[in-house]
């Protein structure tokens, strides 16, 4: 029995909305304010397109919709992307890390990343980047670099995501002495 094993930690973390997908949605929403100014002048045949716009842009927000669920158990790191809609939330795991063979994690910009960063860009093999993060500006982003398994066995990873200071906590009990800068 490792010492981690009794490590459990879970956040969610919401992908903020980029600003050319609120620039679709207003031009959608547009579409259906025309498609009815001109049902109610020309006819029932707008009536069509107006709905097929309507229900189109409704879905799309849905799509653009994300949310990120981090889970730590012992070693074992993954996340499951939530899209879709409200009523129709769709999971999809979508990446599953073993902090074991975490090298360092570290503030996105730290200077104690560029060492790693040097290191898995010139591996052998090509590097994979999974961005889990919230994107949002006012949050501290999270670089991990490690060495895949499973499918990815040997390949350089590095992981963004934001991490709130308990799941940062629980990643430093299981990698000791690999997260930096995070003023602790």
């Amino acid at each position: 029995m490792t010492a981690y094993e009794d490590i459990f930690c879970t956040q969610s973390v919401d992908r903020k909305i980029p600003g050319h997908v609120r620039v679709i949605q207003w031009m959608l929403y547009t579409a259906v304010l025309i498609f009815t100014i001109m049902g109610a002048m020309q006819g029932f045949v707008w009536l069509l397109p107006a709905l097929g716009t309507l229900f189109g842009s409704w879905y799309y927000m849905g799509a653009a919709r994300v949310t990120y669920d981090y889970k730590l158990e012992g070693a074992r790191f993954t996340v499951t992307r939530i899209s879709g809609l409200q009523s129709k939330r769709k999971s999809v795991p979508f990446g599953n890390f073993d902090l074991t063979t975490l090298r360092i994690m570290a503030p996105e910009g730290s200077p104690a990343l560029e060492q790693a960063e040097a290191d898995s860009l010139a591996a052998g093999q090509k590097r994979i980047v999974y961005d889990v993060s919230a994107h949002d500006p006012d949050s501290i982003c999270s670089v991990m670099y490690l060495t895949g398994v499973g499918e990815e066995e040997g390949r350089p990873l590095k992981v963004l995501f934001q991490p709130n200071p308990e799941m940062r906590d629980c990643i430093g009990r299981i990698a000791p002495g690999r997260t930096a800068g995070y003023g602790e």
